[in-house]
């Protein structure tokens, strides 16, 4: 009800845009997992375009280049942003944990206590950010959220729906924060493009792609095949320039090798 022009078709080419990205980025182009976080383009058709405010581009799907920071790459791709938000408004804390967990590699505890966000205790005139910020306040919730909440909010410029904005409830959007670095001192986040840089530039966000990476394709975790595993594909990563292709390779290969010799029945003296 909120947004009658977001139907079962505008949902399942969204579903197609994310994964034309992907195949894009991975398949035809560099290869280059940098570009997975940064790329300044959509994928559209027209019915996307006419749902996002975009020139026609015809009925098969496009790349469409934007200019500014509005779109970094997967962290903005409007399918994702749909997926982690509430049914009515945006949630930066569903974004912020996605982003926080599967993008930049931090872990989070479970919550000490679970707190439903029921959106009516909040002064109506409040944005979600105001709301969030009331909601998280508590030393117990800073533990996590002081991770989360710069993350979501730097992705607050984006409605429900992955639609650009400039206001949330006829105020201006305020998406600066100071978010923890990996060094122990702060970076300021204000742009999707601003997440992108940092775990660009971060050797935790990378092996948590290589991760995740491996355990989708190979069907185990990466942890199962040896310590020096995750540092041997962090490094050929590296020297690949970050080369998706080439890491799939090597992680393929790793499969294929140890798990043959993980398979093997050890020796025993009985033998």
């Amino acid at each position: 009800k909120a947004y009658p022009d977001l139907n079962d078709a505008v949902l399942a080419d969204l579903r197609r845009s994310l994964d034309f990205l992907i195949d894009d980025i991975v398949w035809n182009g560099s290869s280059d997992y940098r570009q997975l976080l940064s790329a300044d383009y959509m994928v559209l058709n027209d019915r996307l375009a006419a749902f996002y405010k975009k020139d026609p581009v015809g009925p098969d799907f496009k790349k469409v280049y934007l200019e500014g920071s509005q779109r970094a790459g997967v962290l903005t791709h409007p399918y994702l942003l749909t997926s982690f938000s509430y049914f009515k408004d945006t949630s930066p804390i569903h974004r912020g944990v996605f982003l926080t967990r599967s993008i930049v590699g931090r872990a989070l505890k479970p919550p000490p206590e679970a707190v439903e966000f029921k959106d009516a205790h909040f002064d109506p005139s409040w944005t979600m950010r105001e709301k969030v910020t009331d909601a998280t306040r508590s030393a117990a919730c800073m533990g996590c959220h002081s991770e989360i909440n710069p993350l979501g909010f730097a992705l607050e410029q984006y409605d429900a729906v992955g639609r650009w904005r400039e206001k949330d409830n006829n105020k201006p959007i305020n998406t600066v924060s100071d978010f923890p670095d990996d060094n122990g001192g702060t970076v300021r986040i204000a742009t999707p493009k601003d997440i992108a840089n940092f775990a660009i530039g971060s050797e935790t966000s990378k092996k948590t792609f290589i991760k995740h990476l491996f355990h989708h394709t190979n069907k185990q975790p990466l942890a199962a095949f040896g310590s020096g595993t995750e540092d041997q594909l962090s490094k050929k990563f590296a020297d690949s320039q970050f080369n998706i292709q080439q890491l799939l390779l090597e992680s393929a290969v790793i499969s294929a090798t140890q798990g043959t010799e993980m398979a093997q029945p050890k020796a025993t003296a009985a033998n």
